[in-house]
């Protein structure tokens, strides 16, 4: 009798850890990031300010982007983000995509513990809402990528001076480069960091066979010019 107890009550812990939502922010905010076609989105901050971001399709985030940010940070990994946090898979390099979308949500104050858990339901949830071409868009679209640039096409105009769409190779790598600390690999701040990030991020795209290993190396003798 105990036992059945014991697995009923850890069924319901676990079928409320992985449906109910009412309490954590609205995921609907991410919606506008997926984009069909260019759009203006929101990007709501903490403080209540509101920020306008060009989003794009995935199509036209640039020929090497999404396999950039792929050779970069890992894969999407799919599998229930409490999984994913404590098992990680063999591609996954950082954070899940999913659990930075979530705790890029959330403001309210918790204990730590209470935090985490919040943050891993979010990012269940914003799992079972998109799949991974959706996840990458959205998460591209709305990355910080250095002060006030948010997204990757901000990030095209900003440092290359065109849209996103027309990005080469290094530079994709440069932009895809920068989103693991904004400040160490600013191309404008510290050009010899995002080289070297860069040429990094190539290497591995090389490997994962993204691109030719001959781009990759014509790629890496490239200068970065960034816009003046």
């Amino acid at each position: 009798m105990l036992a059945i107890v014991i697995l009923t009550c850890a069924v319901g812990l676990s079928a409320w850890l992985y449906f109910y939502t009412a309490d954590l922010p609205s995921i609907s905010q991410l919606r506008e990031f997926n984009a069909v076609s260019e759009t203006k989105a929101h990007l709501r901050s903490c403080d209540g300010t509101e920020q306008t971001v060009i989003a794009l399709p995935e199509q036209e985030l640039g020929r090497y982007t999404v396999s950039a940010l792929i050779a970069a940070e890992g894969k999407i990994d799919t599998r229930n983000p409490f999984v994913t946090l404590f098992f990680p898979s063999e591609g996954q390099r950082d954070v899940p995509y999913q659990l930075q979308l979530a705790r890029s949500l959330i403001c309210a104050n918790r204990s730590p513990i209470n935090r985490q858990l919040q943050e891993l339901r979010l990012a269940n949830a914003i799992n079972r809402k998109f799949d991974q071409q959706e996840l990458l868009t959205i998460y591209l679209n709305r990355v910080f990528l250095g002060p006030d640039i948010y997204g990757v096409e901000a990030a095209a105009e900003k440092y290359f001076g065109k849209p996103a769409s027309q990005l080469t190779l290094d530079e994709s790598a440069v932009i895809v480069g920068i989103i693991r600390s904004p400040h160490l690999y600013s191309p404008a701040s510290h050009p010899d960091r995002a080289l070297q990030r860069r040429n990094s991020i190539l290497d591995e795209m090389a490997v994962e066979r993204s691109v030719l290993q001959a781009d990759a190396e014509r790629a890496k003798v490239a200068q970065i010019h960034l816009l003046e």
